[in-house]
């Protein structure tokens, strides 16, 4: 698994407003546009986050994910 990857997407969220609207818009489209390379395990993961919570509860848990964050993930369901 690509860490490199996971940390550039963290840091593309925590850093980029723009970014983090796209995101919410079209999650799949806005990480492929900006040239993220995710492993299957990484995209299920991402694909389970709840991009309902707020930036600052999202950012919160970004902050304190080591090496994967959790980013609201329900991995009961995933």
């Amino acid at each position: 698994m690509d860490q490199k990857a996971v940390s550039e997407l963290m840091d593309k969220w925590m850093n980029d407003e723009a970014f983090r609207t796209a995101v919410r818009k079209d999650p799949e489209g806005t990480v492929k546009a900006a040239g993220v390379t995710l492993d299957d395990e990484q995209w299920k993961a991402f694909r389970a986050i709840d991009w309902s919570k707020s930036d600052e509860e999202l950012k919160a848990r970004v902050s304190k994910s080591v090496p994967y964050p959790d980013y609201g993930v329900n991995t009961n369901d995933a």
